[in-house]
This record gives structure tokens, sequence and C-alpha cells, in this order.
């Protein structure tokens, strides 16, 4: 679906529509839900890979060009248009988009910064500066690469372009820049743009959807407590409720459809209650896989939100590919995986019976 397409279809999606955080019982097949997955590719797909997740009912898969920073208090962001990650490159972008151009796939940009080593504890939510100056030149060199990457969603006909990936910190004290820059890009991309807001005191803070088409939210939101080892889908649905509430209110407010730019869950035992965490090495051998939990997740998730009228998809987290010899380094394939990637698992078959729908 192209740019202008799709900005046509969220305005369809949300004209007149309801926001009742009620579930609605009658879906609309003719709906332009984003049915999407993140692409994490070290090399070229193998063959047969995009055709599969065609088969699996996805629209569209999400790329993450990365820029990096040192610290979060370094007022400078590198990128390298031309990374060794395949799904991270330029040149992995304009592939993946001819491939799938065929095959109904289009390709979302979703550009996020990652911090060195030297982090200490801090992420992107918390990029800040105390001067004026370290503000403005960090905005600068921001700018340069959500600008370039811009440029090469209008090059590829990318349906959705993202400014910006939990920047809380930036966006709350840094207002004024983030109006300015949605402007720009819009100077270089024709098609709608979104921020992806973190689930945790930042979506309901962003003061400039207003300039945006879309509200995104990056939705890992905690479903259980640490304590709770036994889930139904039922309990996960109800645990839903406060969240989609909050949600449902702000689509209200703002006008805006609700797209979740990254929403997904590891099968492991905790993945209802921290959603977020990331896999270790030290979890290998000493944490069972829950390929069920990981299932009754999305089973939830798309019970909860599928068929609500305000509600414009989701961007998966994610679909992952490795070489076989890097894959079995720490983190075994299939049944026995311990992280995000639904392939070979239960929770494959759930995408696939709710995307086609």
């Amino acid at each position: 679906m192209r740019p202008c397409l799709l900005l046509t279809a969220l305005c369809l999606l949300f004209a007149g529509c309801s926001t009742s955080a009620e579930p609605n019982t009658a879906p609309d097949s003719s709906r332009a839900l984003i049915r999407g997955l993140t692409l994490d590719a070290v090399e070229a797909p193998p063959s047969g890979t995009l055709q599969r997740l065609a088969a699996l009912g996805t629209t569209h898969l999400a790329l993450i060009p990365y820029g990096f920073q040192e610290r979060h208090d370094s007022p400078s962001v590198r990128f390298n248009p031309e990374p060794r990650w395949y799904s991270e490159s330029g040149t992995g972008a304009r592939a993946l988009a001819a491939a799938g151009d065929s095959l109904g796939l289009d390709i979302v940009l979703k550009p996020q910064l990652w911090l060195g080593r030297n982090a200490d504890d801090h992420w992107s939510a918390t990029i800040g500066f105390e001067t004026d100056a370290d503000w403005q030149a960090w905005e600068a060199s921001y700018r340069a690469y959500i600008l370039h990457h811009a440029r090469v969603a209008t090059e590829i006909e990318s349906p959705l372009f993202v400014i910006g990936t939990e920047l809380a910190r930036a966006v709350q004290e840094r207002p004024a820049f983030w109006r300015s820059l949605a402007d720009e890009v819009r100077t270089v991309y024709p098609g709608p743009i979104t921020y992806a807001a973190n689930w945790y005191e930042d979506a309901e803070h962003v003061t400039f959807w207003d300039a945006l088409d879309v509200i995104g939210v990056q939705a890992y939101f905690p479903l259980a407590e640490a304590t709770d080892t036994t889930h139904t889908v039922e309990d996960l649905v109800a645990a839903w409720a406060p969240h989609k509430a909050m949600l449902a209110s702000l689509a209200e407010r703002t006008g805006k459809p609700v797209l979740f730019t990254e929403v997904g869950y590891r099968s492991v035992p905790y993945a209802a209650a921290e959603p977020w965490r990331w896999p270790t090495r030290d979890e290998v051998g000493t944490t069972p896989a829950d390929t069920a939990l990981q299932q009754q997740l999305y089973e939830a998730f798309f019970l909860s939100f599928w068929d609500e009228p305000w509600f414009a998809g989701a961007l998966v987290w994610k679909w992952t590919i490795r070489p076989e010899e890097r894959r079995r380094r720490w983190r075994p394939a299939g049944a026995d995986d311990l992280g995000f990637s639904p392939e070979g698992k239960p929770a494959e078959q759930v995408l696939a019976d709710w995307f086609s729908r």
C-alpha cells in the first residue's frame, strides 16, 4: 500500500468511529489494518522467507536502521547508511521493498537510537542535556539521521515513516523541535508519519500528536505480577482493560488512530509480567521455554484490540533471521528459543489466524 493510500485508509479507519473500550464484536474485513512484523536479519533472508511471511497474512515489514550515541548525554548521533546488518541497511531496505512488492509486503522504516557500552543503565528514553547548546547539537545530528532515512522511505515508497522511537525526555522537554522535525520530514516524504512512544510515561505526555498522522505505541504493558505462575487468556484480556481504556481515551482526545509500533512476547515464564525484558546469555540452560504463555499473550492481544475501530494494527516484534552457526551459539531455534520470534512456535499460528481476518 503506497503512502497516500495508507493515509486515506487511516483517515477512513478513524472517521466517525467509536472509542469505547468495550470489545467490538463485528469485525470489518475491509479495514486496512497494518498486519506487520519487524524483520531482524543479519543477512539477506533465505529463499522463500518473504513468501512464508506473506502467507501468514503479513502486509508490512518494519526495518530498524539504528543510529548510535555513546551515552545518554552525548550530543551527537552517528549512523552508517550501509551497515553490515542487512535489515538495517539502505541496500537491504531497497532489496526487500523490491522483493516484497509482488507479495503485497510494504516496508516501514522505523529509526531508533542505541546507546553504547558506556550507557550506565541509561537508554533512549533518558537521552537529554543540561544546556541549550547541547540540545541544539544533538537535534542537528538527529535531524540529519532522520531526514536521510525519510528520503530512503520515499525512494522505496514506504507507506509509513517513524520519526522517533522511545525518546521520552527529548519529546517532553523539546516539543518545538519535534513539530519542526515533522514539518521537515513532510518536505521529503509524502506519506503518513508517527512517533513510537514507549508504553510507560511517554504516549500520554506527547503534546504534538496533532502534527502526526498516527499515535504510535511500543506496547510492552505488563499484564501480570512477577509472582503469578499461572495465566489464562481470559486473565490476560482482563489485564489489558485499563491500558486499553487509556489508549481509547487518547485516540478520542487526539482524533488519531493507534498503531502498536511494537508488540511482542518472548517464550519465557515471565513474559506477561515483563514483556520488555531482553534475552541474555545466562538464561540459556537456566530458564525454561514457555511457548504456551507466548501463544496466550498473542491471543489476548488480538482479542483485546484487533476489532476496535480506533486501532490501526501492529508491528509485531519480531521475526529473526540468523545464520545457523550464529543462532546455535547461544539461542536455539524453534520451540526451545527463549527470544521474541514466533517462528516455529504456536504463536506463529496465532498470527496467521488473526492476520488472515
